[in-house]
């Protein structure tokens, strides 16, 4: 048996800094035995060229062949594996063939004038009610929930119940239950979008039928999410207003945007990003030997600061190209909702940049507190005047 590290997740001493560990793991060859926060154990990943090649590799998935018994990353329901190891790969890809065209470029680039207004209009009222504020709690989730919930065809009805259920799933614990009409309510959403014509995901998804629609809609927690992109877009703007220099010069040069929501994507990774999979078969990867039904965790934060890959890893460079950070991840599981967050986060860049040009943190940037009670990670407050 190789050492065992952990208990996992690590903590990082700021947000701005990685875990002091990963540094270490990464001088190792291949994954590392860890400790996870559950108190099982599990195959922690952590260099660029391993996480990469395990995203692609067709013998890791998300199910596991005994979900109960399965080894957990995070006591959090977001994380329970479904069952289907054989029958996953072909529904993954049936799924994402129905839906690729809704989170496409051209469907994205159609609702940047429905996104830009509600940025706008939440933003009024922030400038129009007061000079202090926080902006994770007042733009950041509000925005992305509005923006993602509408341009997936969630209707407004329904947003606190899925909102509620996004926060549920993340909690740790299972403290609290899910409520009985979620599904109810999920069933409903469908059945008014069947036969509507329309290009957004629910409407998509309705043409499945009310059964199977539900079940994707209850079991596919990423089809509906906002939260982690709020996170982002918290963090994206910490670093900013933590680093004026690297403020101004974006604010000077507009054409920077691109690069500089490519490097948040990169180092600015709310809960570490701790990507959580089974192997469906053994894989010899370095010193490492994982057996089938071994959890593999994937650490996106680790990778996207591997010194052999990135120059001046821990640094924040607006203006970083190339950038193959894997934010979105890779490979099979790639996140369908890259060209929306991307998006999201250049319209609150160029918006928020240019309407308040006075804009600074109101505490020191080292008091600004991460929330480690869910796995979405992200600040807990961004206090701001302007």
């Amino acid at each position: 048996m190789s050492e065992e590290f952990g208990p996992m997740p690590f903590t990082a001493p700021s947000p701005f800094a990685e875990p002091p560990e990963f540094e270490r793991l990464r001088a190792r060859e291949g994954p590392v035995r860890v400790r996870t926060a559950a108190g099982q154990a599990g195959w922690l990943v952590t260099r660029y060229p391993d996480v990469r090649a395990l995203c692609a590799d067709r013998r890791i998935g998300r199910a596991h062949p005994d979900p109960a018994c399965a080894p957990r990353l995070w006591p959090a329901r977001l994380f329970d594996p479904p069952g289907d190891v054989h029958g996953e790969m072909a529904d993954h890809r049936r799924l994402r063939a129905l839906l690729l065209p809704a989170y496409g470029r051209r469907r994205v680039a159609a609702e940047r004038a429905r996104a830009q207004a509600v940025l706008d209009e939440i933003l009024s009222k922030l400038v129009a009610r007061d000079s202090t504020a926080d902006l994770y709690a007042e733009l950041a989730l509000p925005y992305a929930m509005r923006a993602v919930f509408g341009f997936v065809g969630v209707p407004e009805q329904e947003w606190e119940l899925c909102r509620w259920r996004s926060h549920w799933l993340r909690a740790p614990g299972r403290m609290a239950e899910q409520p009985g009409g979620v599904r109810a309510a999920m069933s409903r959403m469908v059945e008014r979008e069947r036969g509507r014509a329309g290009e957004d995901a629910i409407t998509r998804l309705a043409a499945l039928g009310t059964e199977a629609a539900t079940d994707v809609l209850c079991g596919h927690v990423g089809l509906v999410e906002y939260e982690t992109v709020a996170a982002r877009i918290g963090y994206g703007l910490l670093y900013l207003l933590a680093d004026q220099a690297q403020r101004r010069r974006l604010v000077g040069d507009p054409g920077l945007v691109p690069s500089t929501v490519e490097e948040i994507m990169r180092v600015a990774v709310p809960g570490g990003s701790w990507i959580p999979r089974y192997a469906t078969a053994g894989i010899d990867l370095g010193a490492a030997r994982i057996r089938a039904g071994d959890l593999v965790v994937l650490s996106m934060q680790a990778a996207n600061r591997d010194g052999r890959w990135f120059r001046d890893p821990g640094a924040f460079l607006i203006d970083r190209v190339p950038n193959p950070h894997l934010g979105f991840g890779h490979g099979k599981f790639y996140c369908l909702g890259a060209h929306l967050t991307r998006l999201l986060l250049h319209q609150v860049l160029t918006t928020v940049l240019a309407r308040l040009p006075a804009l600074r943190l109101a505490v020191p940037a080292e008091e600004v507190e991460c929330d480690r009670s869910s796995v979405t990670g992200g600040v807990r407050a961004l206090p701001v005047s302007w």
